[in-house]
Order: C-alpha cells, then sequence, then structure tokens
C-alpha cells in the first residue's frame, strides 16, 4: 500500500501533466488548428442591422455574404471595407445598374443645366433634386440626356432602387459675343436670335468697301471681354488673324459656311468646305422651310480631332473641334434666315435655339465658385466595386460557431488551479 507521500507525489504528477496537457491545448488552439469557420450573410434590407450586429459581437466573422439588389449607401460599403480591413472575407453578389450621373452648367445667359446619365438601354432613370422629381426618362444606346432650367441642392438619378448623386456645377461668367457679317438678313435674325436668348452682342456689320455699321462698342478680341466670336461671312476675313489668335486663349468660335472658306481660318475650321447642296425638298415640295430643307455646304476632309455634330445623310452639316485652348464649331447651313421667317409656328424659337446652342458649345465661360461642393456619389457601382472589388459567388451562409468547445478563460482557469494546487500540494511535503 503507498504510503501518504507516494500518494501526493502522484496527484502532483497528475496535475503536472494536466497543466501541460492545457499549455499544449492552449498553443494547439493558438495555431488556428480546427478552428470553426464563422460565416454570416445578409442582404440589402437587413445589412443596416447585420453591420451592427457583426461589430457588437467584438470578434469580426470570418466570412461575410452580402446579396445586394442595390447599391448601399456610402456609409454602409465603408462599414464593410472597415470589416474586411479588420480580418474578415467579405464577398457580394447581384445583379445591378451601372449607373452614373453629370450635371453641367449650360453656357447661356438663360442658364440651366446638362444632366447626363448612364445607365443600362430600356431602363427607366427618374431625375430628380432636393425638391423632388424633375423628369423621368428611358435610357437609350447606354443612356440619356435631359436639360432643365433650374435645379435645387444635389441633383439625383434613381434606376431600380440605385442611386446616383451628383453636386450642382458651378454659376459660369458669361461675356459678350461678337458677330462678324454683311448687313444681310442672316446677320440681321442671327443677331436677333441671341439678343432673344439674353445674349449680350457687339457686331459688326459690312455695308460696302470701307464702309461699316458698328454695333455696341467692339472692343479687343480677349476672353475677358467675349465669350464667343461669329464669323457669318467673308465680312470676317481682315479679322482672321486676330480671330485666331483668340482662339488660341482660350475663346470660342462658330464659323459659318460661307465664312469657312476664308484662307485664314484654315487653321480652326474642323474641316474643308464642300460644294453647295440643295435639299431636294426645297425646290418641289412647298410649305413651311425646316433646317433639313435648307441648302448646306457641307464640311469635308475632316480634321482628325474633329467630331461631326450633324449630318444629312452623308454629308456632315456640323462639326467641332479644339484649337490648342479654345472650342471651334464649323456650321454648314446656308441663310438660317429662311427657317425664320418662312418657317412653321415653332420656327423663330428653333432658330433662336439653334443659334444659342452654337454659341454655348464653344463659349468661353469661367465658373465662379459660389461654396464647397457637397460629397457625391454620382457612379455608385463603379465605387462598390473600387471598395469591395467585383461580385462572386456569395459564400453559403452557416451558423455563426464559437471558436471552439472550450472557453479560453475556462481553460486558462483550470490551469492556474492545478499549477497552485501542485505549488500548495509540494511546499507543505517540504518539496521544492
Amino acid at each position: 500500500m503507498p504510503s501518504r507521500a507516494e500518494t501526493r507525489v502522484s496527484i502532483e504528477t497528475a496535475l503536472r501533466a494536466v497543466s501541460l496537457g492545457i499549455l499544449a491545448w492552449m498553443l494547439w488552439l493558438s495555431l488556428d488548428h480546427e478552428k470553426k469557420q464563422s460565416v454570416v450573410a445578409a442582404n440589402t434590407a437587413g445589412l443596416s442591422s447585420a453591420l451592427r450586429n457583426w461589430t457588437k459581437s467584438g470578434i469580426a466573422p470570418d466570412n461575410i455574404s452580402v446579396r445586394l439588389d442595390s447599391v448601399p449607401p456610402a456609409r454602409q460599403r465603408d462599414w464593410l471595407a472597415a470589416l474586411r480591413a479588420a480580418g474578415s472575407k467579405v464577398e457580394w453578389k447581384g445583379s445591378i445598374p451601372a449607373l452614373a450621373l453629370g450635371a453641367d452648367a449650360i453656357a447661356s445667359p438663360t442658364g440651366g443645366y446638362n444632366i447626363r446619365v448612364s445607365a443600362p438601354s430600356g431602363t427607366s432613370v427618374v431625375i430628380g433634386d432636393d425638391i423632388g422629381p424633375i423628369d423621368t426618362v428611358k435610357a437609350r444606346a447606354g443612356g440619356a440626356h435631359v436639360t432643365v432650367r433650374s435645379a435645387s441642392g444635389i441633383i439625383t438619378a434613381t434606376s431600380s432602387g440605385t442611386v446616383a448623386r451628383a453636386a450642382l456645377p458651378d454659376t459660369l461668367t458669361v461675356r459678350r459675343v461678337l458677330v462678324f457679317g454683311d448687313a444681310n438678313w442672316e446677320s440681321k435674325f442671327a443677331i436677333a436670335a441671341l439678343e432673344e436668348d439674353g445674349w449680350k452682342v457687339d457686331a459688326q456689320a459690312h455695308v460696302a468697301p470701307d464702309v461699316s455699321v458698328t454695333q455696341g462698342s467692339v472692343g479687343p478680341f480677349d476672353t475677358s471681354r467675349y465669350a464667343a466670336v461669329i464669323a457669318l461671312d467673308q465680312s470676317a476675313a481682315p479679322y482672321a488673324g486676330r480671330i485666331l489668335k483668340y482662339a488660341e486663349s482660350g475663346g470660342g468660335v462658330v464659323i459659318a459656311a460661307p465664312a469657312a472658306a476664308i484662307e485664314g481660318f484654315s487653321g480652326l475650321r474642323a474641316g474643308g468646305v464642300g460644294k453647295i447642296e440643295t435639299a431636294f425638298s426645297i425646290e418641289t415640295e412647298p410649305g413651311a422651310v425646316t433646317l433639313k430643307s435648307l441648302s448646306v455646304m457641307p464640311v469635308t476632309g475632316m480634321k482628325s480631332d474633329a467630331v461631326p455634330l450633324d449630318h444629312r445623310g452623308n454629308l456632315v452639316t456640323a462639326a467641332a473641334r479644339r484649337h490648342v485652348a479654345g472650342r471651334i464649331i464649323q456650321l454648314g447651313y446656308l441663310d438660317t434666315w429662311r427657317w425664320r421667317m418662312s418657317g412653321g409656328e415653332s420656327s423663330v424659337a428653333d432658330h433662336r435655339k439653334f443659334w444659342s446652342s452654337a454659341v454655348a458649345g464653344v463659349a468661353y465661360t469661367p465658373t465662379v465658385l459660389l461654396e464647397p461642393k457637397a460629397t457625391v456619389d454620382d457612379a455608385p457601382l463603379a465605387r462598390l466595386v473600387g471598395t469591395l472589388g467585383f461580385p462572386s459567388p456569395a459564400t453559403t451562409a452557416l451558423p455563426t460557431r464559437e471558436r471552439g468547445t472550450v472557453s479560453l478563460w475556462w481553460l486558462f482557469a483550470i490551469l492556474s488551479l492545478s499549477l497552485v494546487a501542485e505549488w500548495i500540494s509540494r511546499r507543505t511535503r517540504g518539496a521544492r
């Protein structure tokens, strides 16, 4: 029969074995062997509450799978990115429309904004601002365009639950327009159209050799004075060199068909000048004159950096290009005054819009920053991909499991008790 001393030695040996076993077990767990993976999932509707719960748990889930039917707000996207940085593997899945939004101020005295939306063809997009909906458009050929006279706050575009936001652009400084042309109907009504739309016009009308009539005060050709210069015909030839320098400094130039043949404009224009083409309908069909029934001198041999703006069949009737810092539009239409005088009920408004849009397309209009820009989300899907990566097949959601069958705190407590018990037993029997 073993003595009491031998029994205590056996107990101490057992306690030491327990301590060593627990230490080995804790080391094994620290090396992450056979750790149970925690996998969680959420959808768009429950993502906000799920993010709070995952964060409050104290330990980030190993795998997060999110099924989305629309792009979540920026705050939730950043939250998911933070969980990924904390060690979670984040995956998302869903078919979300690629929506993007842009807004530009119109370079016109009447103001307004050009709103452009990129969206899958055939989808409906609701355009709005801080006050409410403005218009509903259907995307065609990958996008849509809306012109609005006024808006307030942030512009929004909503499609299939996804919302893109864009801040209103800065206010533009709209300066005067300078027109060169003969004293004829074309000059008279081109100037009238611009003035009716709010442009302040200086003009020089050629009456006879060495005789001109000036409207306003024709000042230096400088962007500090003029937003654009319009050359209507050959009367602009003496000023071609100055107009060229004006364009190089950033000014806008509109070159009408009769003026495009001026040799001094060869470096400015978008292409060559073709022979006069008379529309068949103007000779055989009586009635209202339209833009399409006017004769044209088409833009031919377009330069490599020129962009066609309008066509009539295979003919380019308007084209644009950049020259150094300035923008140039070359028009091919002849006698646009006929459209205004002999057109239909809307011909006056259409003629006005034609000339005002041409000037707005090239005008030099410096911006005035009124206030700091608001934070926007103009391309939600692109920002989602930029934050979390491309969509991938979601991990099958499993119930959240603990990382071990026994709490590490319990293991530490048992280890401490075994070590203390062994130490007390050895000290009471006089052993070291």
